[in-house]
């Protein structure tokens, strides 16, 4: 339970500074008892050193990082309705805390940039008792006596689900786009997630799966040029070559029908001039 002791830890500097420095005090006053008067300083203070990193709005929902104690920003989401706001914080604080605090002070004071997200595809799952019975023994006895299952002395799930991927459940092109685009538009880990995607598609090319390589390989691509990033990413180059050698691959073992796609892919970026992109058009050209 959130107790406010009634002591009033705010000190005229601190009025005379939202008084005068905040534009729309809205949800400031509809909300301020949420947090406790302490909680309130502390959050003046984070807003005042600008430990509010930025600020994201979609729709009712704003996404920020702020700067704390841990090394690794603090993620933050409100979102605000009529007569409550969802607060969330990876902070350990049960309550409302001064990273949530800081962030009302930014919004209220319109600091923060609007964006469109795409809807949030969860992953499907399965549980581990159906894979173990969907793979077979020796595939099984083969990643336990290699190195990879041999380094890990205790059973660790992440290792074995990237190995064994092609035995999960298909994801299907709007889970890896959305979730990229996402992470793209509030610059969340998307590097980290590209990552992930990579490790997605070398196990699906060892399963045979290469309808699944063919739809990461082409959400990757679309999410980075809707973003405005496929022009403009550092790591881009080696991003589109990793993409131009698994599209290769893909190409060379997968069966018509897969080719026929990747055809009609090629052709339609071909149509949308390969989005102005040098390095995606000579990739695209090489792959058959």
């Amino acid at each position: 339970m959130n107790i406010n002791t009634g002591i009033t830890i705010l000190d005229e500097d601190d009025y005379e500074y939202i008084n005068s420095n905040i534009k729309e005090e809205g949800l400031l006053d509809k909300f301020n008892n949420d947090f406790e008067n302490q909680i309130r300083k502390r959050g003046i203070d984070y807003y005042k050193d600008g430990n509010v990193l930025n600020v994201y709005k979609s729709k009712n929902k704003y996404i920020a990082k702020v700067a704390g104690s841990s090394y690794k920003p603090y993620d933050v989401t409100l979102i605000v309705h009529n007569d409550k706001i969802d607060y969330n914080c990876s902070c350990p604080y049960e309550y409302p805390c001064k990273h949530e605090y800081a962030v009302l002070l930014a919004i209220s004071n319109k600091e923060y940039l609007e964006v469109e997200l795409k809807e949030v595809i969860k992953e499907k799952e399965m549980n581990l008792k159906s894979i173990l019975e969907s793979i077979p023994a020796d595939e099984i006895k083969r990643y336990l006596l290699s190195p990879i299952g041999l380094d890990n002395v205790i059973f660790e799930m992440k290792n074995f689900s990237k190995y064994f991927i092609s035995y999960y459940p298909v994801q299907g092109y709007y889970f890896y786009y959305n979730n990229l685009y996402n992470a793209l538009t509030l610059e969340d880990n998307y590097k980290e997630k590209t990552k992930d995607y990579f490790e997605r598609i070398n196990g699906y090319i060892k399963g045979n799966k290469f309808i699944e390589v063919l739809n990461i390989t082409k959400a990757i691509i679309q999410a980075y040029n809707d973003t405005n990033k496929l022009n403009y990413d550092d790591n881009i180059i080696d991003i589109l070559l990793k993409l131009g050698m698994f599209l290769r691959i893909t190409y060379r073992k997968s069966n018509e029908e897969v080719k026929n796609s990747i055809d009609e892919w090629i052709n339609m970026l071909k149509n949308k001039n390969f989005y102005n992109n040098y390095y995606l058009e000579d990739i695209m050209l090489s792959v058959k």
